[in-house]
């Protein structure tokens, strides 16, 4: 639970250090912050990403699963670093990364690679759009997860899907020395669903559960003027401590089967954000 939670500050700090690099240049992912648009379009592209990958799941298109993912992430990287450096530097370290996690994905190089990966996005997407539209793409976001992980348990599906082909879309915690991502076996004990194979041999958190409720920590932190607690103001410090205590009451919760994340981090993102505001004199709406 300490290493997660680490991760999640990891993602944070890091996202908040390179925002003012990234603010500074003309790279957003939407025209206009302030449209309400922004989520809808958002929500649009992650159902379609989502049925692309499941659709080839089903399919057992294991090579197109690979390759969609490997261009979207190739892409990500690209986009995160050509903000920072000339692009064609950003060429460069995108081409080593990808090298790296297609010849050997081990699960503390998945494990540095998103936290560095979900700081980028973070800080984009954070500087895209301001406080209005991220809280209505939280809200929708976690009814979602929650209905795909306890409902329609497509995401459970996808999360297995990407486990087997050791696709870098998830954060690994193992639970002894020994445990290899790269393993085959590693992927029939990691999910729990078989006891008869007895404990998992990992934990895992996705990607996206560092990313979203994050994104509300780099909209309020330039949205609103700066604090005097390292820079940050009390709206941004507030949805950083929403998200842990989140997290920390999502981790109260039974750990036998796979968890819908956001609507625990989102909830408490928000409502540590709205706390912020009231702190600090401000009205966010």
């Amino acid at each position: 639970m300490l290493v997660m939670l680490s991760f999640l500050v990891a993602v944070q700090l890091i996202a908040l250090a390179i925002t003012p690099a990234i603010s500074a240049t003309d790279n957003r992912v939407f025209e206009d912050p302030a449209s309400i648009s922004n989520p809808i379009i958002y929500m649009l592209l992650i159902l379609i990403f989502t049925a692309i990958l499941l659709l080839a799941i089903k399919l057992k298109g294991d090579w197109l699963v690979r390759g969609f993912i490997q261009i979207s992430i190739a892409l990500t990287i690209f986009y995160v670093i050509s903000a920072i450096m000339p692009m064609w530097l950003a060429l460069l370290p995108t081409l080593a990364v990808m090298l790296l996690l297609h010849y050997y994905p081990e699960w503390y190089i998945l494990d540095a690679f998103g936290i560095l990966v979900c700081a980028g996005v973070t800080s984009l997407l954070g500087v895209s759009m301001t406080v209005m539209p991220v809280i209505i793409l939280m809200v929708i976001l976690a009814v979602y997860d929650a209905i795909s992980v306890y409902k329609t348990r497509h995401m459970v599906a996808l999360a297995e899907g990407a486990i087997k082909m050791k696709a870098p879309l998830l954060f690994v915690v193992p639970k002894s020395r020994d445990y290899s991502f790269r393993r085959k076996d590693a992927v029939s004990i990691s999910m729990g669903n078989d006891k008869k194979k007895g404990d998992r041999g990992a934990y895992f958190l996705g990607m996206g559960d560092a990313i979203i409720p994050s994104i509300l920590v780099i909209s309020a932190s330039w949205s609103y003027p700066p604090g005097d607690i390292l820079g940050l103001n009390l709206p941004a410090l507030g949805a950083m401590l929403g998200t842990y205590a989140g997290f920390i009451l999502l981790m109260t919760t039974s750990r036998d089967r796979p968890q819908a994340g956001l609507p625990f981090l989102n909830s408490g993102s928000i409502l540590g954000f709205l706390a912020g505001c009231l702190a600090a004199g401000i009205q966010p709406f």
